[in-house]
């Protein structure tokens, strides 16, 4: 979800404008509004908005005013007013669209499609540079793993993984906290990738941690941190016995 201020003085604007957002852009979440510049800047402060829909004539200061009163602008900004002549000043401003009073729905759509976008490359950029610190320092190489996903990268500890699950060609990684992250990578690649740092394949579909590894029986049960368990492949059984005995020596 994107959240959105709207800063508009016209009460009956703002109502359009958050019907209209609301019928036709579900990827916006309007968190608040405002009716003059010091309202305004009250509500980015307090709300960090990630996009502001911005009147430009207001009382006592206008949107160009506004956006000069902040340290930094870190949302993106969509102009709404009804005098065209302010476009060339909006986008100085760096915004992102620029709409004119009455909104069309179909340009609206537009802008919003255009800071949607904007945003998701944004993250994907951030989620690259993390991954690029990642492998550039030899400090993580041994502490943590990065898992890929659909929206990107997640970073983290080996120590916080309890197991790896396959599905089909991705992998489940339960975690302590009980929370699971997917890879979009299958299990055998985790399985070379962590078989010197305290991981053991101990089933086609298992993948677990030794460090939280409590118990095992006759059963082909095995208990880990947290009371979780997973079954002992019969294949996997003496290599399984063996380095478990090594382990904790």
């Amino acid at each position: 979800m994107i959240r959105t201020i709207i800063i508009d003085d016209e009460f009956p604007s703002r109502e359009t404008l958050k019907n209209y957002l609301r019928d036709y852009c579900p990827v916006i979440q309007v968190v608040g509004e405002a009716d003059s510049m010091k309202t305004g800047l009250e509500a980015i402060h307090l709300l960090q908005p990630d996009l502001l829909f911005l009147d430009v004539e207001m009382p006592n200061g206008n949107g160009f005013d506004l956006l000069r009163n902040l340290d930094r602008v870190s949302f993106k900004i969509i102009f709404v007013t009804a005098h065209s002549d302010y476009a060339v000043r909006a986008f100085r401003f760096f915004a992102s669209d620029y709409l004119l009073k009455p909104v069309d729905i179909l340009q609206l759509k537009e802008a919003v499609e255009k800071v949607r976008q904007e945003k998701e490359k944004e993250i994907q950029s951030r989620n690259l540079e993390e991954l690029i610190k990642y492998v550039s320092s030899r400090e993580h190489e041994i502490s943590n793993i990065v898992i890929p996903d659909k929206k990107g990268f997640t970073v983290i500890d080996l120590q916080d993984i309890l197991y790896c699950e396959a599905d089909s060609y991705c992998t489940h990684f339960h975690l302590t906290d009980d929370r699971r992250i997917t890879s979009s990578k299958n299990l055998k690649v985790y399985d070379d990738l962590l078989a010197e740092k305290g991981f053991q394949r101990v089933h086609n579909s298992y993948l677990v941690n030794l460090h939280h590894v409590k118990s095992f029986d006759h059963e082909g049960i095995i208990t880990l941190t947290g009371k979780h368990s997973v079954p002992l492949g019969n294949t996997y059984r003496k290599r399984f016995a063996e380095r478990i005995c090594r382990f904790n020596d």
